[in-house]
């Protein structure tokens, strides 16, 4: 049983620099990029959320924002004289200089270090930035950045644990993530010019090891002569557990880290959670925890999203009939306009009252994140008044999708559990996962030359007559993920038997190539990697594998035919596509080159369509 001290939520004024900006805990970051082109004035839907929005943008507001220092490799890749007058101004005085009307933002800037975006991609070349990551540069160059962007609070360079990780990997990933953070506070003591507010990265598999993660931590801080210098902790790699709904993971986690803290320190370290906020806000709050913040916001916009009011439900905006919401975003909306103006086919150039598609994108967005404001202002005032335990209860009945959370929090917290045995409330039990996927640990020491479909002999089956590629997915086997049961969903139903006579071949980002015979690999199921629009030598290796597939096989096949949307994939494909003029890639004209494509409906429409197509006339 966890011991009541660690139940002490709330505690205000924790981190003087957020409390000198008159903000109460527990606070919310939103999660933004800043750095979206040459200069401040650009970024898409980001130009509406950060600043082209008088009213309600973030940076005009004066919030405190979360960015990653990495997220310029999405924006002005290969340019560093641009990103060069970032890095000499820093950012905020860039927007102040590029931007007007002018604005006077004074809140926190929080940078994380973009460990989640190596974590696939450790071989980044920084160098044309005077930069590296590699033998060791690591921390000296993300803190680099960090201070020339401004940071006002940091997180150190960390290595984010992959759900089923090994745990030899595990450990050795987290022993590098402590070694990053006494290098950063080693170089920070020793530098009178920089003075952020320092977030030391924790990571766990579990309750044990997130425990023995802190304790080391404090071991190594004071056989550095570091045991008076100030930080927090920001708790990673929590995200795939929120996807999968492990809450008493998530809570494990939290009390292995705060369980771990000595009695002496526990009110002057503050705790921090990535990516983890919307209905969680309160039990997180409940845990202790100080601070957080949330991309799900634009996640959500970008599919299209829109979270309602009453429910906290994600609905599909192209199919809402009116606005009932009354928040600011909403107050001055227009349902119809922002529905033409997403399904409007005009690009580069206004569609609606000189506005940009990109900014009913954002309308959407800001909205979202309006709906997490407002439970975080319930729980901001339900600590206030020391009710914060009957709050998370009734926030629980809203939404009962957290039940099990709540129950399994009852089980650490006997005040809780005496409450809740008091109420008529059906606690149902932890929900188990009901995905059909083989269990087993993944790791990331797999190269491509673990898997290469072109060295092992393999020839297509006689019987496949059509080529099919699409690419792979998080889950493995991949047939069992939401993208490849759609697909094979919607194929049952237009062809019934003649699906038989499609190869499906997946596109995998680390392997290439990856016929369906071969999902049960264990090199297959083993894996775990993102393939990234900026990783061109990884784009370049699959470009040349898929090439060779089709040179060698093409003529098994009576028609090859891939269908990606998100950006890396495919650039993959056209790339083949332009050396095979026998290779179609579906859909011609994506409005986006995004996940979310993939899914809709014309998109899905236009691949059977094509399929049926080849299947009347040649077979």
């Amino acid at each position: 049983m966890f011991s009541a001290q660690c139940f002490k939520y709330g505690r205000i004024g924790k981190l003087d620099l957020v409390q000198s900006q008159s903000i109460q805990t527990p606070i919310l970051f939103p999660v933004v990029s800043l750095v979206t082109g040459t200069t401040a004035k650009g970024g898409g839907l980001w130009k509406y959320i950060l600043q082209a929005d008088c009213q309600n943008s973030l940076l005009r507001r004066n919030l405190p924002v979360l960015s990653q220092v990495l997220h310029f490799l999405d924006f002005i890749r290969d340019r560093p004289n641009q990103l060069n007058k970032w890095r000499s101004q820093g950012i905020i005085k860039r927007y102040h200089q590029d931007l007007s009307p002018g604005f006077d933002y004074t809140a926190p800037l929080f940078l994380d270090s973009g460990g989640f975006k190596l974590l696939w991609n450790q071989s980044i070349d920084l160098s044309a930035y005077g930069l590296s990551i590699e033998n060791g540069q690591g921390p000296q160059s993300i803190l680099q950045l960090q201070k020339d962007f401004g940071g006002q609070i940091i997180a150190t360079l960390d290595y984010p644990l992959p759900p089923k990780l090994s745990e030899i990997e595990a450990k050795e990933r987290m022993l590098k993530s402590i070694n990053n953070a006494v290098e950063t506070a080693l170089i920070l003591q020793n530098d009178s010019d920089y003075n952020p507010f320092l977030y030391v990265a924790a990571h766990g598999q579990d309750r044990t090891s997130m425990g023995n993660y802190i304790k080391s931590v404090f071991d190594k801080f004071h056989r550095e002569e570091l045991r008076n210098y100030p930080f927090g902790f920001a708790v990673g790699s929590l995200v795939p557990l929120r996807g999968a709904h492990k809450y008493s993971a998530i809570i494990n986690l939290i009390l292995g880290l705060k369980e771990n803290i000595p009695k002496e320190k526990i009110d002057r370290i503050p705790i921090h959670v990535f990516g983890i906020t919307g209905s969680l806000i309160p039990i997180l709050a409940y845990l202790g925890v100080d601070s957080f913040d949330s991309s799900s916001y634009i996640q959500e916009a970008r599919g299209l999203g829109y979270i309602e009011p009453l429910t906290g439900r994600s609905r599909p905006i192209l199919g809402m009939e009116k606005i009932t919401c009354d928040c600011c975003i909403c107050q001055n909306a227009n349902l119809k306009h922002i529905q033409d103006a997403l399904t409007s086919e005009i690009r580069g150039r206004p569609v609606h009252n000189g506005h940009y598609k990109s900014k009913y994108y954002a309308d959407i967005a800001l909205h979202n994140l309006e709906m997490d404001f407002r439970i975080l202002e319930k729980t901001q005032e339900s600590i206030k008044s020391d009710e914060l335990q009957e709050y998370v209860i009734e926030h629980t009945e809203k939404f009962t999708n957290l039940r099990p959370a709540l129950s399994y929090l009852g089980t650490q917290d006997d005040g809780l559990q005496k409450r809740l045995s008091r109420l008529v409330i059906s606690m149902a039990p932890p929900i188990q996962s009901q995905k059909n996927q083989l269990e087993g640990f993944v790791s990331l020491q797999y190269t491509p030359e673990d898997f290469n479909i072109l060295t092992n002999g393999y020839n297509p089956s006689g019987h496949k007559q059509i080529l099919l590629i699409i690419p792979c997915s998080e889950n493995k086997p991949y047939s069992m993920s939401h993208s490849h049961r759609l697909i094979k969903q919607r194929l049952d139903e237009t062809f019934g038997e003649k699906t038989k006579l499609i190869h499906k071949v997946t596109l995998s980002g680390l392997y290439g190539p990856v016929p369906e015979e071969y999902e049960l690999e264990s090199a297959i199921l083993g894996y775990d990697f993102r393939l990234e629009r900026f990783n061109n030598a990884q784009i370049s290796l699959l470009t040349e594998r898929l090439t060779l597939y089709l040179e060698r096989y093409s003529n098994h096949y009576i028609a090859c035919i891939g269908y990606a949307t998100s950006m890396a994939y495919r650039t993959v494909l056209e790339k083949v596509a332009k050396k095979n003029a026998n290779f179609k890639v579906l859909p011609v004209k994506p409005k986006a080159r995004k996940m979310t494509e993939f899914y809709r409906p014309e998109n899905v429409a236009e691949l059977l369509q094509q399929l049926d197509l080849v299947l009347r006339e040649r077979l």
